[in-house]
């Protein structure tokens, strides 16, 4: 039996739509033809849209005139009539009735969380709890509610379960374990004591997006009927309680039934649910509750203008405008009415409503497969990935996953939604970074999310990490959406897989298969080499000259890449300066927003050629996007007066700015505005990271330009000649045409050398090219930016030759190829001024 059949023994009852008009495969084939070479597992982040859902869009706009619905013509009129429908079709989906609950559209659910946050009656005497499992835009509530004096605190929600696995359902039912109140202004609450007559906010989700687990919907009735005792009788339990919940995540495939479960807010977006509209959510809000938002700011749109007389018999022109949300008001005095209707209250201006008329194409296709099919559809293959991840072990019995997340793995649709969140474990115990797990997914076609999904309770929970590791964590520099993945042993992240209404076996399938090829195969003979060599004494670099052994290589190209990230130019010979090549990156173009502009970015970069005429001392520049050569003088009079500092890898710098017309040309050629400045140079110091690991950071010793790492990249014939074999060997297997040929240009290096065995380099720790000596950093890291390639006067991307480096050359989430090189600043044959390298020059190493 192969491994669909069982899956399909096991769950072929609840996957692939049975029962709709459409298999899984059929709606694959015909709406998501587009995911043909991609394994897309991101839907809690933004679910896809389907091409006949955008179809169907596209043909409603353009043979349907939509008008301003603040407005009585017949276009206005059909638009109203839309948007009604709209409304009408959000509460149908989670049973709510129109006579006692709204639908107000705003631009998300961060915008319709924002509205409960500035509206809601917060006092000295109210209290916001929340769960630990929350979203910051939840969390952002505590701010408005700690700003009038409210209590906050978080809570842990332990729900009672049978034997059986099944939780039960009764008012107590539920243990709360209460993190310690949070108060800004302590004077203020002593002064009110806390008394029935406050409102209080009490927010969960009905799914977390950092685990996947579903709170039960019970809370709702729980905490507004039995808050007291449910908090074991703290002060902070009396009041009014109201509920809200953030369905953003769950709303999709297990909607909540407010007939049964009566919260005040829900809270939605739309992308998550169908894909598409874009900016575009709701707040599904009781009438009770509404009544008691605090509204103060109106906007308008329609206005009137009533010519009045007084008694003095004063013509007087008063403007009376009529807009969403009031029924009018008056300019020049202190006169507001405010419209009665509760959508019409609270939507600011005019609402997005082609955005809103698109929505109903969505909810046809919901309706087609109904709502539990794609419950059962992802829960299916939820499960299935979280058994199989379990069931992964390293060669030495370790386990290589741990799942995040309580959720049993029997069948059923109610404990856990579409996530399965995780981190790998080496066979050593240690952690695989969440970041390469992201990177390397990336090679292999598969898009998923990593980090902490904006839930910073749900991932200190499950990671285990406490206040002084967040802290600390965050002195070291980690923030948001870095590449600090581990610190101190412990990942500060997650690596999270999420299922839509449209993933399939195959997308389940596919990513195990890579997890088990990049994660469980055994250290290479190469990985285990670099990391002793890693830990070794470094090789003590006095009178290493003389130790140098005869040379079977040589220098074979020198290239200087004036310009970060454009094209370089060979030479045959070519100066150094105490920052390496002379004139290497020397200049970078700016962003006006002054991000610095590289071809991982602005692929365009690539086609920007250089070359710099020492005896005319002109830096020469062309484009094809660009009629002329541009010449820049070295010694340039086109310099702005001054000179600015920024920083780039935690380092400043202070540059030469360049005139208008330098950085048009550059605008021109990059296609977007931008600035050309020039490094000034020995006038910028280096931050020293005292934590940094043989060949795997920046030199920090020798002076650089504008280089990501090092003063100089050199780049092997043999092992570029070996990678290609490789790479013929793979295309070969696959039988997928005729194989890449990557010539070592790709790789950007200031020196190619020829002869040798392939990879020698790695194990060399000094090296004399010439008359020069030089000291080895280890390996350079590569990036996606080695899949760049020109055809035909047009930038290319292919995951390739990274993807096979990865396979081979991978040590501690680092992709080596190419060894980054200094000059040794204790050997006595110091550089001058007179010092070149020439092509031919031979190669002596020393690998002690």
């Amino acid at each position: 039996m192969d491994g669909q059949e069982e899956f399909l023994k096991e769950f072929g009852d609840f996957y692939g739509y049975p029962n709709a008009p459409k298999s899984i495969d059929e709606i694959r084939s015909t709406e998501f033809k587009r995911l043909e070479d991609t394994v897309y597992l991101d839907h809690a982040g933004a679910t896809l849209y389907s091409e006949l859902q955008m179809e169907a869009i596209f043909k409603d706009l353009t043979t349907t005139v939509y008008g301003n619905p603040h407005s009585q013509s017949d276009s206005s009129s059909a638009t109203s009539d839309i948007v009604r429908e709209a409304r009408r079709q959000v509460l149908d989906y989670c049973n709510a009735s129109q006579k006692d609950y709204k639908c107000i559209f705003t631009s998300g659910a961060t915008a319709a969380l924002k509205l409960i946050g500035e509206n809601f009656p917060w006092s000295c005497k109210s209290t916001f709890m929340y769960t630990m499992e929350n979203h910051n835009s939840v969390l952002g509530l505590r701010e408005y509610a700690l700003n009038e004096g409210a209590a906050a605190f978080a809570v842990d929600i332990n729900e009672a379960v049978d034997q059986d696995g099944a939780s039960r359902s009764s008012l107590t039912s539920f243990k709360v374990l209460q993190h310690p109140v949070q108060i800004r202004n302590e004077a203020k609450i002593l002064e009110g004591e806390l008394t029935g007559d406050a409102y209080n906010l009490f927010a969960f989700p009905s799914e977390c997006n950092f685990s996947g687990m579903r709170f039960s919907l019970d809370l709702v009735n729980n905490v507004k009927q039995n808050a007291e005792k449910i908090l074991e009788g703290s002060p902070c339990s009396k009041g009014h309680w109201m509920v809200l919940i953030d369905a953003a995540k769950g709303f999709a495939t297990q909607p909540p039934d407010l007939s049964l479960y009566p919260a005040d807010f829900v809270v939605i977006s739309f992308y998550k649910l169908f894909g598409y509209p874009t900016g575009l959510g709701a707040l599904i809000i009781r009438n009770d509750a509404a009544k008691l938002l605090k509204k103060t700011y109106f906007s308008g749109g329609l206005y009137l203008e009533v010519l009045l007389m007084d008694i003095f018999n004063v013509v007087v022109l008063l403007t009376i405008s009529f807009t969403g949300t009031v029924a009018a008001s008056i300019a020049d005095i202190d006169f507001v009415r405010r419209r009665e209707g509760v959508e019409e209250q609270f939507e600011d201006g005019t609402i997005s409503f082609l955005s809103i008329a698109s929505i109903r194409h969505g909810f046809k296709i919901f309706n087609t497969l109904t709502t539990s099919a794609m419950c059962w559809h992802t829960m299916s293959l939820t499960k299935f990935l979280k058994r199989k991840l379990l069931a992964l072990r390293h060669e030495n019995g370790e386990s290589v996953c741990t799942l995040y997340g309580n959720c049993p793995l029997k069948v059923s649709r109610h404990d856990c939604g579409s996530i399965v969140s995780f981190n790998l474990k080496r066979p050593d115990g240690s952690w695989f970074g969440h970041r390469e797990v992201e990177k390397l997914a990336s090679l292999y076609g598969i898009q998923l999310r990593t980090g902490c999904f904006c839930n910073p309770g749900a991932c200190a929970k499950y990671l285990g990490l406490s206040h002084s590791d967040l802290l600390s964590n965050l002195e070291a520099g980690h923030v948001c959406w870095d590449d600090n993945d581990v610190i101190n042993g412990k990942p500060t992240g997650a690596v999270r897989v999420s299922f839509g209404y449209m993933s399939t076996y195959e997308d389940a399938k596919k990513f195990i298969d890579f997890i088990r090829s990049s994660f469980i195969s055994m250290p290479s003979e190469f990985e285990k080499r670099y990391l002793l060599r890693s830990k070794s004494i470094p090789c003590p670099t006095e009178g290493f000259e003389d130790r140098l052994p005869s040379s079977a290589c040589h220098l074979k190209s020198i290239t200087i890449y004036p310009i970060k990230s454009c094209a370089g130019f060979s030479v045959n010979s070519w100066p150094l300066s105490n920052t390496g090549l002379q004139y290497d990156r020397e200049w970078l173009l700016k962003s006006l927003t002054g991000e610095i502009l590289t071809q991982k970015k602005v692929p365009e970069m690539f086609l920007i050629k250089t070359f710099i005429n020492l005896n005319q001392q002109i830096l020469s520049v062309e484009s094809p996007y660009c009629k002329r050569k541009l010449q820049i003088k070295l010694d340039s009079d086109s310099y702005l007066p001054g000179r600015e500092e920024f920083y780039l890898q935690n380092q400043r710098y202070e540059v030469q700015c360049y005139e208008n017309e330098i950085n048009q040309w550059f605008s021109d050629a990059v296609g977007q505005p931008c600035t050309l400045v020039r490094c000034c140079q020995s006038e910028y110091c280096f931050s020293l990271n005292k934590n940094r690991s043989m060949g795997m950071c920046r030199d920090v010793n020798g002076k650089l330009n504008f280089a990501n790492e090092a003063q100089f990249l050199l780049i092997s014939e043999e092992s570029v000649s070996d990678l290609n074999n490789r790479l013929c060997s793979k295309t070969q297997k696959l039988s997928c045409g005729a194989p890449p040929n990557v010539n070592p240009m790709r790789f950007r290096p200031n020196l190619v050398i020829s002869g040798g065995e392939p990879y020698a380099e790695d194990g060399w720790r000094n090296l004399r090219i010439g008359n020069t000596y030089f000291s080895s950093l280890g390996g350079c890291n590569r990036c996606q930016m080695i899949n760049f390639y020109q055809q035909t006067g047009q930038v290319k991307k292919t995951n390739e030759p990274l993807a096979t480096l990865a396979s081979y050359r991978r040590v501690k989430g680092k992709i080596l190829f190419g060894i980054l090189l200094r000059y040794d600043p204790g050997n006595k044959a110091r550089l001058d001024t007179n010092s070149w390298l020439k092509v031919g020059d031979e190669v002596h190493s020393n690998s002690e």
